[in-house]
Order: structure tokens, then C-alpha cells, then sequence
């Protein structure tokens, strides 16, 4: 299916001025996901129906369905657009940079671009996918998804294939690090400020060989 994007999609002459139709589309949008976080956060996932969510955004079940496929849409579609590219963007950084600096880099780019405030939509959508069993299993599916993709992209750096055991064994140990990452950042809180810094050490750990003495040292400051 389909979905109305806010990208320039043209404007038919008669229909109003250039960009009109888009911003209706746009606000429509971001009217059915505020109102599904909304509900999600107070009833929970299980208990909202689209129904309950295209009332409360306004709109008929009918348009909720031009829109997104599902009320797990709402949650993940973004996400999934989210992972994509990933491995173009390793390819472009730097040549001097190691596989595990270019991935930091991207990483750390794309969170500040995705991640701006605590009431950003897709910090809401993290901890809603990451409470409700369901979706979590879902999202770490999806995760995954992009493992061949990453893989690819170390091997590029690499200057071998990327079904090789190198860029496999890499791309799985960063993918699985993110997630981990994750998990431990919405436990926390989901602190916006935080998240860059435990990004940090989680490449930290992957970079040092994982050595265990690190997380003693972390252990042993957090009991102080």
C-alpha cells in the first residue's frame, strides 16, 4: 500500500495554492500518530482499536486507512524508513575511518536528526514498541532485517564480500550492541541528552574487544 508522504507529491492546476494539499496531508499525518501515541500511552497498545484512534484524531476509519496499513504502522513504518540507507551512508564516510568509526558516525548523525526532544514522536514510538511485547519482537525482527545491508557495507570498507565472515560477524555484533543500547536507554527513562553517550560506549565496548575490565570499572564507579 501507499502512504501519503509530506514530499513534494505536485499540485494539479485549480487545486489552491502550491503546497496546500500537502500541508492538509501533512497535518492529517501528524494528527493520527499523536493521537495513537496518545492512546497507546494511556490504554495501552493491545487495548486501542483504529477505531478508538481515527475518533480521536478526527478523521474516519477510512482515511486512518489512507494512511497506514495497521495500528502497528503507526509505530513501526517510520522505524523501518529509519534503518534504510544505513549502508550507503557507511559507504560514503571517510576512507581513513575504520568500519566501527564510520558506523559511530552514522549512528550518532541519524539519532541527532531522529531524536530532537522527549516529546519528539519517535522517542514516544520507541517506548511504546519497546513496552508492548508485541511490537518489541517486531522491531528487533526489523532490526535484523538490515544486518545484510551493514554487512555489505563493511565489506565495501573492507574490500572483500559481504557475505564473508568478517563483515558478518561485525555488522551482527554492532546490530546486536544498538539494540542493547536501546533497550537499556528506554529502561532508563529515555533521556534524549543521554542516549549519544551510551552510543559512545557501546562502540567503546565493541572497539576495546569487549574487554570486561570496562564493566567492572562502570560496576564499581556506579556503586560509589
Amino acid at each position: 500500500m501507499t502512504h501519503w508522504h509530506t514530499g513534494d507529491m505536485g499540485v494539479p492546476s485549480g487545486c489552491g495554492p502550491p503546497g496546500l494539499r500537502e500541508r492538509k496531508k501533512a497535518r492529517t499525518h501528524e494528527a493520527i500518530v499523536d493521537a495513537a501515541l496518545d492512546l497507546f500511552e494511556r490504554k495501552g497498545y493491545e487495548a486501542t482499536t483504529v477505531e478508538d484512534i481515527a475518533a480521536a484524531a478526527d478523521v474516519s476509519p477510512r482515511t486512518f486507512f489512507r494512511y497506514f496499513d495497521s495500528k502497528q504502522d503507526v509505530v513501526l513504518a517510520k522505524n523501518n524508513v529509519e534503518a534504510e540507507g544505513l549502508g550507503d551512508l557507511i559507504i560514503a564516510r571517510p576512507a581513513d575511518e575504520t568500519p566501527i568509526e564510520a558506523f559511530r558516525a552514522v549512528i550518532l548523525e541519524r539519532l541527532q536528526l531522529m531524536l530532537s526532544s522527549p516529546d519528539d514522536p519517535a522517542v514516544r514510538e520507541l517506548k511504546v514498541v519497546m513496552g508492548t511485547p508485541e511490537l518489541r519482537n517486531l522491531a528487533l525482527d526489523h532490526f535484523h532485517d538490515h544486518q545484510d545491508e551493514l554487512a555489505d557495507a563493511v565489506g565495501r570498507r573492507l574490500g572483500v564480500s559481504g557475505d564473508t565472515l568478517v563483515p558478518q560477524v561485525l555488522a551482527g555484533v554492532i546490530s546486536t550492541t544498538l539494540w542493547a543500547v536501546i533497550e537499556h536507554w528506554v529502561g532508563e527513562g529515555a533521556d534524549v541528552e543521554q542516549l549519544p553517550a551510551l552510543v559512545e560506549k557501546g562502540f567503546e565496548l565493541i572497539s576495546s574487544g569487549f574487554d570486561t575490565s570496562l564493566g567492572r570499572a562502570a560496576d564499581a564507579t556506579s556503586s560509589d
